[in-house]
């Protein structure tokens, strides 16, 4: 009897040991394990605190370390949208991932950090889910430009804006040269152009 009760438990352990690790993270799970030094000024409480908000239907909105407001947007299994200030946004895409050297992750993190406010300017840069950073140039071709990168929410997929405020024409009288926007497609290992 009492090896049948030590078996029983001992495939209860291994099952509940086996689903777990083929739990994929959320975004949530990645937002609540973030590390302060990403946004100093955004301590674990008060990301806690956008996730409790938006939780109960009420304004996800903090008063950060600096004074000012942070504002959660949009929170799914896979996007994060954030508001830190008037200057400044934080999104993040979770991505699957089937390719090498990502510390055997399944998953990477996209997150592109956009400032300003006339002129705006987008940092893309690549993390494994525990927070591990990875080369940004592993993952996406930027070009040599200031851009605002701006993540899909419903798909894993990035469009690339050229910053056109700082193509001023040589006279009154040319027009500021518009470049065309770059759409990226996630392939599992890297953002392609679409």
């Amino acid at each position: 009897m009492r090896k049948a009760v030590f078996h029983i438990l001992l495939t209860l352990c291994l099952l509940t040991t086996a689903v777990g690790m083929n739990a994929q993270t959320t975004m949530r799970d990645i937002f609540k394990a973030m590390p302060d030094s990403i946004v100093p000024y955004l301590s674990e409480n008060n990301r806690l605190d956008l996730i409790d908000f938006l939780d109960s239907n009420m304004k996800a909105e903090v008063t950060n370390l600096l004074g000012g407001k942070s504002t959660l947007l949009q929170l799914t299994d896979s996007y994060l949208s954030l508001l830190l200030n008037e200057a400044s946004t934080l999104d993040m895409l979770l991505l699957p991932y089937n390719g090498s050297d990502a510390d055997s992750a399944t998953q990477v993190v996209c997150m592109v950090r956009t400032v300003g406010s006339d002129v705006r300017v987008s940092t893309v840069t690549f993390y494994t889910p525990t927070w591990q950073p990875l080369p940004t140039s592993k993952f996406i071709n930027l070009p040599g430009e200031p851009v605002v990168a701006v993540l899909n929410a419903d798909g894993p997929a990035m469009t690339l804006v050229p910053e056109t405020k700082l193509d001023f024409p040589a006279n009154e009288e040319q027009e500021s040269i518009q470049k065309p926007s770059i759409n990226l497609k996630w392939n599992s290992e890297m953002f392609k152009e679409d």
